[in-house]
């Protein structure tokens, strides 16, 4: 996790960042519930390739996952991490290393490229996008 000097805000979105990659590490569903933006609005493009649109789409794929892994968490950390703050806006940005055993449904050990967008509604940070991608460092001259 890279460290850097934070405004309030920042910190704030630091910090339910934070509080997602590890509840991602074992797909705690009542991060998702209460910290991402209530019925459709948010749209997720998953590292797994597919897009999942609302909360509630989200956290059934959570749950089909976390019933697979046994409560066995997986390894997650991350790298680059940068948080931009424009107004009522946030942008979180790194590269994560992910490790998981899924059971019947494979292991999975990627790096991916990847952002969180947030939004501030009524006073809270709520996750309004997710993006996830392969990452393959050197490919073309790109790092």
């Amino acid at each position: 996790m890279t460290n850097f000097e934070a405004s309030t805000d920042e910190t704030k979105v630091l910090n339910l960042h934070r509080e997602f990659v590890e509840a991602d590490k074992t797909a705690y569903h009542p991060f998702l519930e209460a910290n991402m933006v209530p019925g459709m609005s948010l749209l997720w493009y998953n590292l797994n390739q597919s897009n999942y649109h609302g909360v509630d789409h989200i956290v059934e794929l959570w749950k089909m996952l976390a019933s697979v892994m046994n409560g066995k968490a997986g390894t997650i950390s991350t790298r680059d991490d940068a948080v931009t703050i424009i107004g009522d806006a946030a942008l979180v940005t790194y590269i994560i290393d992910l490790a998981a055993d899924f059971g019947s449904l494979g292991k999975v050990d990627q790096q991916g490229r990847t952002t969180e967008a947030w939004q501030r509604i009524d006073g809270e940070w709520k996750m309004i996008h997710f993006r996830c991608s392969n990452y393959k460092p050197s490919v073309m001259g790109g790092k």
